[in-house]
């Protein structure tokens, strides 16, 4: 986990330099990789997923500097009607939230994309680095579609049926099997759950509507698909080890916190 300390300091006031957070943090049982600058990189055992976010390496700090740990900034809870339906068929999915927006495409502020990049994430556009960029703080991946590419106004969490195939973001193609979640509109999949989304609804220069995904899966299922596909993603690496079922509202709502500051977009619904 490469956690810049700038960003670290969001939440709560620690010493000057990297080098005094590495060595506490070491100390709490937190190996350190390596420093680069303002970056320290530390290895986070797989029994501690909840350390996986710059929010969660700030209450360690919290913890080890003896000093307060600031909240994160979320947007309200939307009101009124969700603008799509969404089922959840398999027990492999215990908790899905959804947000429509109205979005404009574009690159992300810098300080945005500059926190990405020290956190070893390329910033793409600034509806996808909002993703990115929840994930990194908060620990909790999340995924945008583009609507217009959706078949219809609902998605659909099941398993994938024998054979069914996907073209993934990464420019592949792959033959899925009904042991696999995804999530699907109403005609095919547009997502490998926890692992990687379809290109087919991949957000675009031309987005103008999307919906962000925010969930939870379990960490076997995630773990056997990205196995089977031979998938390795930031967004599998912290569902496999398990992410708080409790998360995914949150998430969604600092994602919304941030489209409203960065003047992305605005919320339509959710």
């Amino acid at each position: 986990m490469k956690l810049p300390v700038s960003w670290l300091r969001d939440f709560v006031d620690v010493p000057p330099g990297a080098e005094a957070v590495a060595e506490r943090l070491a100390a709490c049982g937190f190996a350190v990789d390596g420093i680069d600058g303002d970056v320290v990189d530390f290895d986070v055992t797989a029994n501690r997923p909840d350390a996986l976010s710059v929010y969660g390496l700030a209450r360690e700090a919290s913890a080890a500097f003896d000093a307060e740990l600031r909240s994160v900034t979320l947007a309200p809870l939307a009101a009124g009607q969700a603008p799509m339906r969404v089922s959840i068929a398999d027990s492999g999915c215990g908790r899905y939230a959804l947000a429509v927006a109205d979005v404009r495409i574009g690159p992300s502020p810098a300080w945005l994309a500059e926190r990405l990049a020290a956190a070893g994430i390329r910033p793409i556009n600034n509806i996808v680095d909002i993703t990115n960029y929840v994930m990194i703080e908060m620990g909790q991946p999340m995924h945008a579609f583009d609507m217009a590419k959706l078949a219809g106004p609902e998605l659909h969490v099941r398993r994938a049926r024998t054979a069914e195939v996907i073209d993934t973001i990464d420019g592949q193609s792959r033959t899925l099997d009904e042991t696999m979640l995804v999530i699907a509109d109403r005609e095919r999949p547009v997502a490998v759950a926890g692992v990687m989304g379809g290109s087919a609804s991949e957000v675009s220069r031309s987005t103008t509507r999307v919906a962000f995904e925010s969930a939870w899966f379990q960490p076997a299922t995630v773990r056997a698909t990205g196995r089977k596909l031979g998938l390795k993603t930031e967004a599998s690496a912290r569902f496999e080890r398990g992410t708080d079922v409790n998360a995914p509202v949150n998430a969604l709502r600092r994602a919304m916190a941030l489209l409203v500051d960065t003047g992305a977009g605005h919320p339509t619904g959710g």
